[in-house]
């Protein structure tokens, strides 16, 4: 199966679809899926401001798969991150069942704002829950110099 679906980068450069498949679902697995995405997400072109942005959102996104999904078993995660000519696109799909989230969070608590920063910080965000996963899919647009 060809995964390679990337377009044309800002120098001329091809840039291929990035594809993390089967990520063990456990905390030491993110940094190096962050690490990658950062990377991907300078070559497609984007500010440095918005691959932090990306790299934020999509650990966000891969900490509640970690957090959430498998409750009571393990499992894993498939990440795939796309550009086109205006904008690149991640996707976090899980393959669990997300347990619900306590009913009230403590004044103090820092859980629970993963979904308030995805939100503020992409330029769209859709979740979308299957009875055997869950699908997190964000965007951010390309400066314009980048858009090809």
């Amino acid at each position: 199966m060809d995964h390679d679906h990337g377009v044309t980068g800002e120098a001329g450069w091809h840039v291929p679809d990035l594809w993390l498949l089967a990520v063990p679902a456990v905390a030491g697995r993110l940094t190096t899926a962050r690490h990658d995405v950062m990377c991907w997400s300078d070559m497609a072109g984007l500010r440095p401001g918005q691959v932090d942005d990306v790299a934020l959102a999509v650990y966000e996104a891969m900490a509640n798969v970690v957090d959430h999904a498998y409750p009571d078993s393990e499992g894993d995660f498939d990440l795939h991150a796309t550009r086109d000519p205006v904008r690149v696109a991640v996707t976090v799909t899980d393959h669990g069942r997300w347990k619900p989230p306590p009913a009230t969070l403590a004044p103090t608590s820092l859980r629970g704002r993963g979904l308030l920063l995805m939100r503020a910080l992409a330029a769209e965000l859709r979740i979308t829950p299957r009875p055997r996963g869950t699908t997190v899919f964000m965007t951010w647009l390309l400066p314009r110099a980048a858009r090809r």
